[in-house]
């Protein structure tokens, strides 16, 4: 019968060297990218420039307006919660931050809004102050929930249907238009 003696010690050094080596890379790299970025940095020259007479330019006669508040139609294409703000993305491409959960939460992706939009950020999404909406997809049936019972709706009549039709369309609980 043979027998197998593992030497933990062993294995206990070689992790500790390994480790260390690594430590010490480490600090290496940081102090060479240190004196890489402070010899990097461009040392800036003052200049003086010459005292003139101030020169005095006619006031314009046309005062520019501010472009908001301004009302857009847009189509939402899909919601999220991103960078801290509740994002819109619509079918155009344009990003459009919501002011609140409440407001945000009410859209519906294929659902065409207009929205009064109160300024722009930096990386170009718009803010939204108020969004209504002005229509919905033509989508056919519409599912209802009520009553624990299961109905379409087509735009015209009300059939009564099973659960398993309504897997992956919008369900709305609540009474259909006209019940059979």
């Amino acid at each position: 019968m043979s027998q197998l003696i593992i030497e933990t010690d062993t294995i206990k050094k070689v992790v500790l060297y390994f480790f260390a080596i690594v430590g010490v890379l480490a600090i290496i790299n940081m102090i060479a990218m240190g004196v890489v970025d402070h010899n990097c940095q461009q040392q800036v020259q003052q200049t003086i420039v010459p005292a003139t007479a101030p020169v005095t330019t006619p006031a314009p006669t046309v005062v520019p307006t501010s472009a908001y508040p301004t009302v857009i139609e847009c189509t939402v294409l899909s919601t999220t919660r991103a960078n801290g703000h509740y994002s819109v993305y619509t079918t155009t491409g344009q990003i459009l931050y919501m002011p609140d959960f409440y407001s945000w939460n009410s859209l519906w992706p294929q659902y065409t809004y207009t929205a009064t939009i109160t300024g722009a950020e930096t990386d170009g999404a718009l803010d939204v102050d108020t969004i209504t909406l002005i229509s919905t997809p033509s989508t056919n049936p519409v599912y209802y929930h009520y009553n624990l019972n299961y109905y379409a709706y087509d735009g015209h009549t009300v059939t009564p249907t099973v659960r398993k039709d309504t897997i992956g369309h919008r369900v709305i609980e609540g009474m259909p238009p006209t019940l059979p």
